[in-house]
């Protein structure tokens, strides 16, 4: 049988890699396929012109496909992580790390792919939003980290039948 430590680690993995994937997903339907705020490459094809949209357009129907297989594969990790113990697992450190996952994909949006690659910006032809966009991404990252720490927080280490691990 696993140990709780491992078994904590395991559910970080997963729920982070499904927190990844769902932060992309919902980043690439809302805001480049709902809002139209932005696309994938749109610092590199203009978003105003027919062929640049289809282009970006064509990106983001890749990028989508590609976040979803990064979804599927963390709840694949989930499904065996749940399958392979009898333990219950902790919603709340579940929930943490699902936000987690998607606070560090905002991040790496944020960071990567609107500074450091350009990208694009949140909204086309203005880098006026990128900071509010970074700035709301670490506020999730901490969202996520404090579920996680409250779970640690909230488990009564007297208890022998529940530890501070995440996992009850």
């Amino acid at each position: 049988m696993a140990s709780r430590e491992s078994l904590r680690r395991r559910l970080l993995l997963a729920g982070g890699t499904v927190g990844f994937g769902l932060g992309a997903v919902v980043d690439t339907v809302l805001f480049h396929l709902v809002l139209q705020t932005h696309h994938l490459l749109s610092g590199y094809y203009d978003p105003y012109s027919l062929d640049g949209y289809r282009t970006n357009v064509f990106f983001d129907g890749l990028f989508l496909i590609a976040t979803l297989g990064v979804t599927l594969v963390g709840l694949a990790l989930l499904w065996r992580l749940v399958n392979g113990t009898s333990r219950r697992l902790s919603t709340t450190y579940l929930l943490g790390s699902i936000v987690v996952g998607a606070g560090v994909f905002n991040v790496y949006d944020g960071i990567v792919d609107h500074y450091v690659l350009d990208l694009h910006n949140v909204v086309h032809g203005t880098e006026a939003w990128n900071p509010h966009w970074v700035v709301v991404s670490v506020l999730m990252l901490g969202l996520g980290l404090a579920l996680l720490w409250s779970t640690d927080r909230a488990v009564a280490p007297a208890d022998p039948e529940v530890d501070a691990s995440g996992l009850e």
